[in-house]
């Protein structure tokens, strides 16, 4: 079942003119904040993204995320049925931290307490809306469209891949079966991570460089962590350190963006362009982004726009995107 939510790709190519592709779709109208759930359901599938990470941490189980519409979509409920309320269930969850993100009305409804005077009923609906809310991000964060939709990522939370929903899954063991074919691709990815954290301090940067680089840029927000190291590792390294400060904006700005706080994500830009230590080209870039950002979510503040668009010619005015750039400003401008 197609799964709409309102979603920023992020597909920078250093500053062309696409660097955001975005889609504004109809997404579930949550608010609130606090602490996710940490246990496990009866099924053994953590209630967010975090959770499983926390636990993968300890346990060093790779991640699968599942996304349903249980009772809004036949072949979610199916799968279900089938796989995941299965007695077998526990050979899945002994070998991976499973996430069950659930985007049916019922989900939904369970976030409102139906008794307001029923302290425990009001607090159990508060945990789910918390829990749902941070769903809805993962879920935009991994570009989810339809249910039931499956991804693999690493104990660490790095994407993986997405994997193909296939009618012919009866049972746990043909979920583990499915899994497998993408055991070599969560191995390469492993493999990578574990050079982030050992050896010569060049040698780590290299591989986060290297994860990084081999990421596909929708997924980098999941890099995080990785790009908050690969800056202290840079220090002396301006053109990578600055790399790695625009990846740093980007996840935080993505993550904003979706989040329905567009100012923010125009503002993480603006501040990164006054950062003294980021050089000329991605200063650039962070101005055109702080430019782009605010044209695509508030035309009204034409000057603004042009300002952080002039900025951006001027930070790198030899650059080869400072004429398209120039191009951008002139048919903003009319002229």
């Amino acid at each position: 079942m197609q799964l709409e939510f309102h979603t920023l790709s992020n597909m920078k190519k250093h500053v062309s003119l696409s660097i955001f592709a975005l889609l504004f779709i109809t997404c579930f109208a949550l608010a609130g904040a606090g602490c996710s759930q940490t246990a496990v359901d009866e099924h053994g599938c953590y209630a967010d993204f975090d959770s499983a990470v926390k636990a993968s941490g300890k346990s060093g189980n790779d991640i699968v995320v599942i996304a349903t519409m249980d009772g809004d979509d036949v072949q979610s409920a199916d799968f279900l049925q089938k796989v995941v309320y299965s007695a077998n269930f526990s050979s899945v969850t002994d070998l991976y931290s499973v996430v069950l993100m659930d985007f049916s009305k019922k989900a939904y409804d369970a976030t409102v307490a139906q008794d307001e005077e029923d302290k425990k009923a009001v607090k159990l609906a508060h945990q789910k809306e918390v829990a749902l809310n941070k769903n809805v991000l993962t879920a935009k964060l991994l570009n989810i469209s339809q249910t039931p939709s499956f991804y693999l990522l690493t104990k660490d939370g790095c994407f993986v891949s997405n994997v193909e929903y296939i009618e012919e899954i009866n049972s746990p063991q043909d979920f583990l079966s499915l899994l497998a074919n993408y055991q070599s691709q969560a191995s390469a990815v492993n493999v990578l991570v574990a050079k982030t954290s050992s050896g010569p301090s060049q040698d780590r940067l290299s591989a986060i460089e290297e994860l990084y680089d081999s990421t596909e840029s929708i997924y980098r927000p999941f890099l995080k962590d990785f790009i908050s190291k690969a800056i202290k590792l840079a220090s002396s390294a301006p053109e990578l350190k600055s790399k790695f400060l625009i990846a740093q904006t980007d996840a935080e700005c993505t993550e904003a963006f979706l989040s329905g706080n567009t100012q923010a994500a125009v503002q993480g830009y603006v501040k990164l362009a006054g950062n003294k230590e980021i050089t000329p080209g991605y200063r650039q870039q962070a101005w055109y982004m702080a430019g782009y950002l605010l044209a695509m979510s508030d035309t009204s503040k034409y000057d603004l726009i042009i300002q952080y668009l002039e900025n951006a010619v001027q930070a790198a005015p030899d650059s080869a995107d400072a004429l398209s750039i120039k191009r951008a400003i002139n048919e903003i401008s009319g002229n």
